[in-house]
């Protein structure tokens, strides 16, 4: 069934605060239409349609529909954006898929990787788009890390860690409720993991841990993840040249992560994420949900400083939806080869000076609707290119739900100071 170009014509199925958020952040894009709204109060959708219309003013008014499933079947709908709780994607994605619709799930798409696998698998036959809304990688400060990283720019990646201090959900929220979110890793970790994998590689081995309250809520996860790093393979494909260096040594370089994640903080106190990664020649610091911070040191050669400054000077100052894109195809033509590089930055007869440099993002809400156009203009770009599988591609969405799976805790402390344990330690293959 052929589709139109742009503007596609949207229905949001699912309409609490995020979905008000994406309604707002998407409407000034003129691939964007919205035409029907789902959710179980007049309140909620109204609150939805309010967004749009902030930004939307001259549009018709879209329809409202109480269950989901309606908005599905809707057949003047293009594309479905589920922003439902978890336990309803894999089912609604279905649905949708199944009407012919194109579909833009809210994270983690499915509460299992088989079941998002499966519904993957039927927007394949049903030649319809699937994205899952993952959108960290959009950020240019992480897009500038992964290339920092890839390149070795600070030398070999040793260690890296995650930390998320949150503001706590309020009891009896479906948050916590295991069966409707799936846990912490994978309502919200998934996020996490998506970066891990493309900074340090695919993982290895991971085992999780919890503390569980009182109250029987988990509100206190980390794991310890192994990843592969298969850099310097890359290297080699990328540049064609044969080389000795592509040898198994290469395609063995771990990187040990830990990713903790603590739903704690009081309402008035100030949320805080930082990733730290941990180089041969110095350390990167990445701070924010929406990255807004990154700090660089580390002892290096002119080369190498010359080569991040640059690189960072590709950061746009005000948020825009293809600032990531503009940091990918600046480093792609412009950045050699890490291997050589590492090898000079590594010999004692180079001289190496000290380097500092910290770049900030101003406007945090303006970066995250960039973020979430960008996501959302990938998945049109998806739908005109049958070959375009998207920046974060539905296996890569499979792929952090499994890992998130796998860290599922397996050992769990309860606050009364008894600690559990199972057998659900998990080796990656």
């Amino acid at each position: 069934m052929p589709y139109p170009l742009p503007p596609y014509r949207v229905g949001i199925a699912g309409a609490g605060a995020f979905a008000a958020f994406l309604a707002g952040a998407l409407a000034p894009l003129p691939e964007f239409q919205l035409i029907a709204v789902a959710g179980r109060t007049d309140e909620k959708r109204q609150r939805v349609l309010a967004s749009y219309r902030h930004r939307r003013s001259d549009v018709a008014a879209p329809r409202e529909y109480r269950e989901a499933a309606e908005l599905i079947r809707d057949p003047d709908i293009d594309v479905v954006i589920l922003t439902t709780p978890p336990h309803l994607h894999a089912p609604l994605g279905e649905l949708a898929l199944m009407q012919g619709k194109h579909l833009l799930l809210e994270k983690p798409g499915a509460l299992t990787s088989a079941a998002l696998k499966d519904n993957v698998r039927l927007a394949a036959k049903q030649q319809r788009a699937l994205a899952v809304n993952l959108v960290l990688r959009y950020n240019p400060l992480v897009e500038v890390v992964e290339w920092m990283l890839r390149h070795h720019l600070l030398g070999r990646v040793h260690h890296a860690s995650l930390h998320n201090a949150a503001h706590r959900v309020a009891a009896g929220h479906w948050f916590w409720n295991r069966e409707q979110s799936g846990g912490i890793f994978i309502e919200h970790g998934v996020h996490f993991f998506e970066v891990g994998r493309h900074w340090f590689g695919e993982p290895e081995d991971a085992r999780g841990f919890a503390v569980t309250e009182a109250n029987g809520e988990q509100s206190r996860v980390w794991a310890s993840v192994i990843h592969r790093s298969c850099t310097r393979q890359d290297y080699v494909q990328e540049t064609q040249v044969p080389t000795k260096r592509a040898g198994a040594e290469l395609l063995h370089e771990y990187v040990p992560v830990q990713y903790y994640h603590g739903f704690t903080m009081e309402a008035d106190a100030p949320e805080s994420t930082q990733w730290e990664v941990h180089c041969a020649q110095g350390r990167i610091v990445l701070e924010g949900w929406i990255p807004q911070r990154l700090y660089v040191e580390g002892m290096l050669t002119a080369e190498q400083a010359e080569q991040i400054d640059a690189l960072l000077d590709t950061v746009p100052t005000q948020p825009a939806a293809d600032a990531g894109e503009r940091v990918r195809a600046w480093a792609a033509s412009r950045l050699s080869p890490s291997a050589s590089m590492s090898d000079r930055a590594s010999s004692s007869f180079v001289s190496r000076l000290p380097y500092r440099r910290t770049l900030s993002l101003v406007d945090r809400q303006g970066w995250y609707e960039a973020m979430a156009q960008a996501r959302f203009l990938d998945l049109c770009r998806m739908i005109q290119d049958p070959n375009w599988s998207g920046l974060v591609t539905p296996d890569d969405a499979v792929s952090d739900l499994a890992l998130a799976e796998a860290c599922i805790a397996s050992k769990v402390w309860q606050e009364n100071g008894v600690q559990n344990s199972s057998s659900n330690q998990t080796r990656l293959l």
